[in-house]
């Protein structure tokens, strides 16, 4: 299904015919059952539009989340990269949407819809509209997208091929040049580089495994590492470098990765891990609260802490420049001004060689601050601001795409800003 919105018009392709057909076909898929079809149906005619967006979004949501939590939780926590599980483990979180696009299971576009409809739901919850301003095509539109990214597919087969990759790895000898290792690949999506995370997670959390099935799974890891180490992002090396340093020496979890990682040179690491750690956990309370419907104003807590913090080290610029951004530039409803206060004072610490840095490693991956350029136009105006303020030398950021966007910021070139953000993103 092809769903589009004409902004023009406020108006989606999608028929009011084509619309209830769509929900009205009870072998359509066996996720909706037919009182939550005629519900939607009902509810939709009935002009609530509010309401059934958010109750077609917390079925589709909590559908991915199943999904994507069929991993099994610690693995979860470890592939996205943060180390509090408290906010993981909450109804819906981004850091779920996240992992659920690095795994193929929504697209892009689709990440980014949804993303929307998280902001109008926001928007929602604190009042800043009345209840009738969600209209019928807005509706049709939201609905529909949800339909077709999540509650018409089938994750069954998805669920079975992962489950069954844990168990190959801690069962069968896997090398490069098998059948078997690319067919891993190709699941957990090569270019995200899920298998290496997925790895790296068992062993993490390999306390509790057979002692033959660790051993196993070592010996796989050595087999497999040189070739997805090579493949793997600084954003990744990065984090590997972090679990490994947060072990106590004589943890045998700590030997493991010791001997996996013997002969692969790790990206030195030297910053003192109480500092980062606090780092980390505010950024992740400051994102997962930016996007949730219910408790947006809690951002600012973690803002307040971050902008206490002197330094960051480079290697973790993107934790620290990520939810200052997306904060400060705020999203459909606008920034929350005391937000926006603690993000500027953090954004004006940054150096031009660390924002140079930033964009040099980090930015192409930075999709949160890419859906904001290109799905909040009033932002703009102050990205432009910020890019001029950081004072960065284009000529030393090596993407052609990323010199493309930071020369049309410098000029207040919207059009061109937009263009390029949309290029990375989708490329990514």
């Amino acid at each position: 299904m092809n769903i589009t919105w004409d902004s023009s018009k406020n108006k989606t392709n999608i028929s009011d015919s084509a619309f209830k057909d769509l929900l009205a076909d009870p072998t359509e898929n066996s996720v909706l059952t037919s009182e939550d079809k005629e519900f939607i149906l009902t509810s939709f005619n009935a002009k609530m539009y509010n309401y059934v967006v958010e109750y077609v979004y917390n079925k589709a949501v909590k559908i991915l989340q199943d999904t994507v939590f069929s991993i099994g939780e610690d693995i979860v926590v470890s592939v996205i990269h943060w180390i509090d599980r408290s906010v993981i483990s909450n109804f819906f979180d981004v850091f779920v949407l996240r992992l659920a696009h690095d795994l193929d299971l929504i697209n892009g576009e689709q990440k980014i819809t949804i993303l929307q409809i998280i902001a109008y739901l926001q928007a929602k919850k604190d009042a800043f509209i009345d209840s009738e301003d969600l209209n019928k095509e807005k509706t049709k539109y939201y609905i529909s997208v949800l339909y077709d990214a999540i509650l018409s597919k089938d994750y069954s087969s998805f669920i079975k091929n992962i489950k069954q990759i844990l168990d190959d790895l801690q069962t069968k000898e896997i090398t490069v040049d098998s059948e078997l290792y690319q067919n891993m690949l190709s699941i957990t999506n090569k270019h995200k580089n899920i298998l290496l995370r997925i790895m790296f997670a068992m062993l993490k959390n390999s306390d509790h495994m057979d002692a033959k099935n660790v051993k196993n799974l070592c010996k796989n890891m050595k087999n497999l590492i040189e070739d997805l180490w090579e493949k793997a992002t600084l954003n990744d090396k990065k984090f590997f470098a972090y679990y490994i340093k947060t072990l106590p020496t004589d943890s045998s979890v700590f030997k493991r990765f010791d001997s996996v990682l013997e002969g692969i040179k790790v990206n030195d690491f030297t910053t003192d891990l109480s500092v980062v750690t606090e780092i980390l956990k505010d950024c992740q309370d400051i994102l997962s609260s930016h996007y949730s419907v219910n408790n947006q104003k809690d951002e600012v807590v973690g803002l307040a802490r971050l902008s206490e913090v002197n330094s960051f080290p480079k290697f973790f610029l993107r934790s620290a420049i990520t939810p200052c951004l997306v904060t400060y530039l705020g999203n459909e409803n606008g920034p929350i001004s005391e937000s926006r206060e603690y993000a500027e004072k953090v954004l004006n610490q940054i150096s031009s060689d660390k924002w140079e840095f930033y964009f040099k490693n980090f930015f192409l991956l930075d999709d949160f601050v890419l859906i904001n350029l290109i799905s909040v136009p009033d932002c703009l105006k102050d990205w432009c601001q910020i890019i001029k303020r950081a004072d960065i030398n284009i000529d030393n950021v090596d993407n052609e795409e990323v010199k493309q966007l930071l020369t049309a910021s410098k000029r207040n070139d919207f059009e061109k800003i937009v263009e390029c953000a949309k290029t990375i993103l989708f490329a990514s």
